[in-house]
């Protein structure tokens, strides 16, 4: 029986977070359903934990790691204009707040975790000695970087990194996405897996007597529609299709049907309303905005087909949602999209509208043709299973627990001005030949006590000690085998200046850190301080 710690801190309400939301949910329900033998700790943050609330079970529980409790502090961080944008924020908001205080207690080690998976990438939470399981979407920013700003694209590249850096495996959603991340980060292939999103049958079992209620109420019931569910970001290409959908009806004026959006993000969505109504469209075009299950299910079920002209997918959901359905499927030709629909779909170049345009010429009143592709995606369907999907993420998980811990050289436990807690983490990687760390400690002359003491507790239980006395300097020299290696340094006494009459510093404080280095025996050093945090 493992302890697996799922990181869902980067969850947003509604449909902020697109597909990777979707999927994390329904990983974490597979779980708790396939593998009763393992036990799942779900990190939340205050702005999610009531939401997440109901992924507790019998072999499941939550625990809360970002605590702040004042919503403006959290709202403070913009709206995400999409999924990369939240979670870049989160993850500096994390950062920034909390990763001293975590560093330095460990709440992953201290409950017995096994192994850390994260579903939103970055691994935040890492801890040493504990594995690491990072799924990653897409590296959009490797292709089409005007669709970031250059310091979105510096903290993309920050915390995908880190991702090399700490992850023992690296799941991606397609062969596409799998490519990408090999080439550009450079993964070990035989530890970078591709599992496809195989969620599309969560919607299934809607409320078919209530499909019409849905629709009269959305105002889309009185005319055919083809239909695009995508949140408003610049990849998913909405500008385009609407001008091909124009185009599409200055030619066949007698062949109506309207074009109905759905997705979050409502600053862009206004953007392209106003597209809309200056090219007189605005009778034809609904924006429906984000939706809740049993709307957008019927949605799916009233809509004629699917248009999917996306520039960039790691993977595409709604190819599968589509088809699930029964709907036919017109999608871009690009990325991970040929992939997904396979011989099941109508393709087009996303730049070309009027390659959109051919396609709608093509199946709008054409009963063969449809049928042909609802067929062929029902066949496509048995390629894509749920459960299946949810043992493969179970099986890379547990052969990562079972992989030989991985170490970096990395110091933690120290604030970024030098004072540490009453622990003090170094690791260092394997493969380094003969190193020594070099540790230098100072205890000013005018704390609170008269000595700290440092004591180490190696990996053969043989505990060594040193004590610095007030005002001193204190060198601890240590070798270091060639295998990697988790160094506890705890420190005794601390003191917190907000009690001691000091200031309102509230941290614990135990010594100064002045430098941390790993020395070669070729005296070349690595420094590990200070800390960029």
């Amino acid at each position: 029986m493992a302890l697996i710690a799922i990181d869902m801190t980067p969850v947003l309400p509604g449909g902020e977070n697109g597909g990777v939301k979707l999927l994390a949910l329904e990983l974490v329900k597979g779980f708790q359903a396939i593998s009763r033998d393992n036990r799942f700790l779900i990190l939340t943050a205050s702005w999610n934990d009531k939401e997440l609330a109901f992924l507790e079970g019998s072999n499941t529980q939550r625990l809360c790691v970002i605590e702040k409790q004042d919503p403006k502090a959290v709202r403070s961080l913009p709206v995400p204009r999409r999924l990369e944008r939240g979670l870049r924020r989160i993850y500096r908001f994390v950062l920034r707040h909390y990763r001293e205080k975590l560093h330095r207690h460990g709440p992953l080690s201290a409950r017995g975790v096994d192994l850390l998976f994260c579903p939103f990438t970055a691994p935040t939470f890492a801890e040493p000695g504990i594995p690491v399981v990072s799924l990653i979407c897409d590296l959009q920013h490797k292709e089409y970087p005007q669709f970031f700003t250059s310091h979105e694209i510096d903290t993309r590249e920050s915390f995908f990194a880190e991702v090399r850096r700490r992850a023992d495996a690296v799941i991606c959603i397609s062969d596409s996405t799998r490519a990408s991340v090999i080439r550009h980060l450079k993964t070990d292939p035989e530890k970078t897996h591709t599992i496809p999103i195989c969620i599309q049958s969560r919607l299934a079992g809607g409320d078919s007597l209530r499909k019409f209620e849905h629709l009269r109420d959305l105002h889309i019931d009185g005319t055919p529609y083809l239909f695009y569910p995508a949140n408003f970001w610049p990849h998913k290409n909405h500008p385009l299709l609407i001008a091909a959908y124009g185009m599409y009806l200055s030619r066949n004026p007698g062949r109506a049907m309207d074009l109905v959006f759905t997705g979050a993000l409502d600053d862009a969505q206004r953007d392209l309303q106003e597209k809309v109504r200056r090219m007189g469209l605005e009778q034809h075009v609904h924006f429906l905005g984000y939706l809740p299950d049993d709307q957008l299910t019927a949605v799916w079920q009233g809509c004629s087909f699917l248009v999917f002209p996306s520039l960039y997918e790691g993977f595409g959901i709604p190819v599968l949602e589509a088809m699930q359905f029964g709907k036919p499927v017109l999608c871009s030709n690009v990325t991970s999209l040929p992939e997904v629909a396979g011989d099941a779909a109508l393709y087009f170049d996303p730049r070309k509208p009027v390659e959109i345009v051919h396609c709608l010429e093509r199946i709008i009143g054409n009963g063969e043709l449809t049928a042909d592709l609802v067929k062929r995606g029902n066949e496509r369907l048995s390629l894509f299973q749920p459960r299946e999907m949810v043992k493969r993420y179970l099986h890379c998980i547990e052969e990562a627990i079972s992989y030989p811990r991985r170490y970096c050289d990395e110091l933690k436990g120290v604030y970024r001005d030098g004072w540490t807690g009453k622990r003090l983490d170094v690791t260092h990687a394997a493969g380094g030949g003969e190193r020594t760390l070099e540790l230098i400690l100072e205890v000013p002359s005018w704390v609170p006590y008269q000595k700290a003491t440092v004591r180490l507790d190696s990996p053969s239980g043989e505990g060594r000690k040193w004590t610095i006395g007030r005002g001193e300097l204190q060198e601890i020299r240590l070798p270091l085998t060639e295998e990697g290696n988790h160094l506890i340094f705890s420190i005794e006494p601390a003191f917190v200046p907000s009690e001691c009459n000091m200031g309102a510093d509230d941290r614990p404080l135990a010594v100064l850190c002045k430098d941390c280095r790993l020395i070669s025996a070729g005296q070349e050093r690595t420094s590990l301080w200070p800390v960029d945090e």
